[in-house]
This record gives structure tokens, sequence and C-alpha cells, in this order.
């Protein structure tokens, strides 16, 4: 009987090898299309593998991945985190189940999660984002550079993926109306399907780079690094800019102008991040009271409820509607 038992538990972390093998997770990781994408899956693969090693559970049943994600809720983590966690689950162990690793135990796994009715970075005010747009001087290519894109990103809201992924070819002028149109490729997309319209005074910018830039080729980025690459043609400059590259531009503007501190000790707007740029350009058209579904058209956001949590951002001394009823009401008398 003994020998049996060994048999067994040795059969079991074989599965369990299987399961969470080095090979395995590389494959799964491989169709991750950007490296900030491949970290956070890894991350939420580590916790989940991590946890049924410590329970001793080295072949997983769809008791146990409910256990986990009830762990989680435990220790406090965000309805987001969990959520991502959830996500990144479900496809691991239909991925690993289509490999003929394992049966996929996640498939009927559900929770309930709060949707969050503010967001955890905050906008920039205009003092801010004015000081932020003044950040980069000079008229070199690095500068030129990294002035439009923070000036594209206030002035547009564009996710810094979506920056990333612009190419020469996706910058064309706006036919009915001033200034340039920007096709862009969100988040989870594998082609351009979206426009967002960029105002004269940032479209001089990006043209005054890229007439600096002297790149020909309208398939190569939009914005790229300014270190020449071997394999590329004379006149090409750089490779295409990463999203963590465009999100460390903007961050070390930030840390320029004071507005963030390179002391994280002493740092004590840590809710302002890359990512407050669309924020501010969210609660900007809001609070100049551009309708929310434009709003919703301009962020490319599936539904005006996502676009609504910006409303939940604004403050109540800052909001608009109350007063446009007072003024019905009493006639600009209140």
């Amino acid at each position: 009987m003994a020998g049996e038992i060994v048999r067994a538990d040795v059969q079991e972390v074989v599965i369990g090898a299987e399961i969470f093998g080095t090979e395995t997770i590389s494959a799964f990781l491989s169709k991750c299309r950007s490296d900030n994408t491949r970290k956070t899956y890894s991350n939420a693969i580590t916790q989940l593998q991590k946890f049924f090693a410590q329970k001793g559970r080295v072949q997983p049943n769809e008791d146990s991945v409910n256990e986990f994600f009830a762990d989680l809720a435990a220790k406090k983590k965000s309805p987001s985190t969990r959520r991502l966690y959830l996500t990144v689950t479900k496809n691991y162990f239909a991925f690993v189940a289509k490999r003929g690793i394992y049966p996929d135990v996640a498939a009927e796994v559900k929770e309930e999660f709060k949707k969050g009715t503010t967001h955890k970075k905050s906008a920039l005010t205009v003092n801010q984002a004015q000081k932020l747009l003044r950040a980069v001087k000079g008229d070199d290519l690095l500068s030129l550079r990294d002035r439009a894109i923070i000036a594209l990103a206030l002035q547009t809201g564009v996710r810094t993926c979506e920056i990333e992924r612009a190419n020469i070819e996706d910058f064309n002028p706006n036919q009915d109306g001033e200034g340039y149109l920007l096709a862009v490729t969100g988040k989870g997309h594998s082609d351009a399907d979206a426009t967002v319209r960029v105002a004269p005074a940032v479209v001089e910018l990006i043209l005054a780079y890229l007439d600096l830039r002297g790149e020909p080729d309208l398939k190569a980025p939009l914005f790229a690094s300014t270190s020449r690459n071997i394999k590329w043609k004379k006149n090409k400059y750089g490779v295409r800019l990463s999203a963590q590259s465009v999100q460390k531009i903007i961050k070390r503007a930030m840390i320029e102008v004071g507005i963030r501190s390179k002391d994280a000790a002493k740092d004590t707007n840590k809710k302002i991040s890359p990512h407050s740029c669309r924020h501010f350009a969210a609660t900007t058209a809001i609070k100049a009271g551009i309708d929310i579904r434009e709003v919703a058209a301009m962020l490319r956001h599936t539904s005006v409820n996502i676009t609504a949590i910006y409303l939940h951002d604004m403050q109540a001394t800052t909001r608009r509607a109350e007063m446009a009823v007072a003024d019905t009401l009493f006639g600009g008398a209140a």
C-alpha cells in the first residue's frame, strides 16, 4: 500500500509539473501582444502556481480554483486585480486543455465583482497639463519627439499602447475639417479600427518631428527611438517605441516639472501617472460640456457606462450640471 501511495504522489507531481511547466507557460505567454501584457500574465500565473504549491495541490480542480479566488478576496485584492487573474486563469487552463495536458477546470469558474465608481489614477489639473507641455525644451530630434508625444496624449487621450502601434501612414490630414486624423489600434485589436482628431497645434509638433527625422517609409512607426539601427536602411532612425518607453518619456517629464518626485518616499502625487493624460482629456472635455457619447467616442470606450466613471471622478464643486439647472430655474440668478 505504501508503494502505491508513493507512485500516486509521483504521478501527481508529474502532472503538476506539466500544467505549470516552463515550456507550457512560455508557449502561453508567447501569444501576448506586448511585453507589459506578458509580464502581467506571467505574474498572475506565478501567483496561481504558488497557491497550489503552498496548498500541496498539484492537481487543480474547479473547487481548488474557486479557493484561489476566495484567497485573493481574503487578502483584500482589488476587484480589478481579481478580474484580471480570472481572465488569465481561464485563458491558461483553456490553453492547457487545448494542448491535451490537463482538463479545463476553470471553464465554469465565476466570480462577482463590484465595479469601481472611480479611477485608481487621478486626472491632471489644467495647470499640471500646461506645465507638462512645457517640460521638454529644445529643437533636437529627441526633444521634438517627446514634446509631440506628450501633446498628443494630453489632447486626444490616446493610450500609450496606441502611441506604440501608430505608423506614419495612420496620420493623415482631416478632409472634413482642420487638423489631422490619427487611426489608432486599441487594446485587444490587431488593426486600426478607430480614429482621433489631432488639433493643429499638435499636428505642427508631430510634423516638425517627422520632418527632422526624414522618414520616407509610411509603414514605419510614427514615433521611434533616436538611435540608429544597422538593420534599418539609410535615413531610418531607431526602432518602434514600446508602450513602456512612452510611459517613461511622460513620467520623466512629470518629474522634470515637479508633478511627480524622483524620490518615491517624497512623492505625494502617486495617483498621477502617464495614464493621467488620458484622464485629463476626458474630464476636460466633460467640463467643457461635450456630450458623454462624444467623449466615449474619443476614448474608444465600448460603452458610455465606462466613460461615466469620469463623472464620478469630478468633484461636485466643479460640476456644471447643477448650476445649469439653477440657470433654468432662476434665470441665472442662482
